[in-house]
């Protein structure tokens, strides 16, 4: 039996509580990241600032940490689509330089000058860094194998963790180099940073050595 048009637009409208729950708690966690730290960063204060109940956070996040990573899992999402999209006789190389040639959106930027920024001082934001990483090269690896499925799971994980370092160190060389600042301009340092992170990944064991030689990878 079809559902009722009543049905359908109750749940509809449950559907856009949830999701702008979500957002609340989202932009909560963030805005408390960016004013005190991320220390400050716990499920009640979550819950405080986006008007809900700490048991409300919890039938959303069951930890603190996922509703910081959220947003920066989506970012990532996108990237992994447009990559599993690619041609199959692409090498990942190639498959990288023709997926990044727009700028990343400006709140993410931001995001990443929380986090990064604080990161040298903060071992809370140290932790939050270190397991974001972690989880994106686990989404790495998966639309790796998801796109061959006869590549060695070994393989795709070396390969993520290699391109999620070099991503992050292209983002914290563009956080010294913005100073804070997120305009248009930042924007393209920041792809281009990324560009040329991922260049030099993929030449760093095939560089001539002092004979003027190629070394053997």
């Amino acid at each position: 039996m079809s559902e009722t048009p009543a049905a359908a637009a109750t749940d509809g409208l449950r559907a856009r509580n949830r999701e702008r729950t979500v957002q609340n708690l989202e932009q909560a966690a963030w805005d408390l990241a960016a004013e005190h730290g991320f220390e400050a960063v716990t499920a009640d204060a979550v819950a405080d600032r986006a008007g809900v109940s700490r048991r409300t956070f919890f039938n959303y996040f069951p930890r603190v940490e996922l509703v910081l990573q959220e947003p920066m899992r989506q970012a990532i999402a996108g990237l992994v689509d447009r990559f599993v999209a690619r041609p199959l006789d692409e090498n990942v190389s190639e498959s990288l330089a023709a997926i990044l040639t727009e700028p990343l959106d400006a709140e993410v930027l931001e995001k990443a000058i929380t986090c990064f920024g604080q990161a040298s001082t903060s071992s809370a934001a140290r932790f939050f860094v270190m397991e974001a990483q972690a989880s994106e090269v686990d989404q790495i690896a998966r639309a790796l194998m998801g796109r061959d499925p006869s590549m060695d799971a070994l393989y795709a994980r070396v390969v993520a963790g290699a391109v999620m370092s070099a991503g992050y160190a292209a983002t914290t060389a563009w956080v010294d180099q913005s100073r804070g600042v997120v305009n248009d301009r930042t924007r393209q340092l920041h792809l281009h940073l990324l560009q040329q992170a991922f260049a030099h990944l993929f030449t760093a064991f095939s560089l001539p050595d002092a004979s003027g030689t190629t070394q053997e990878s």
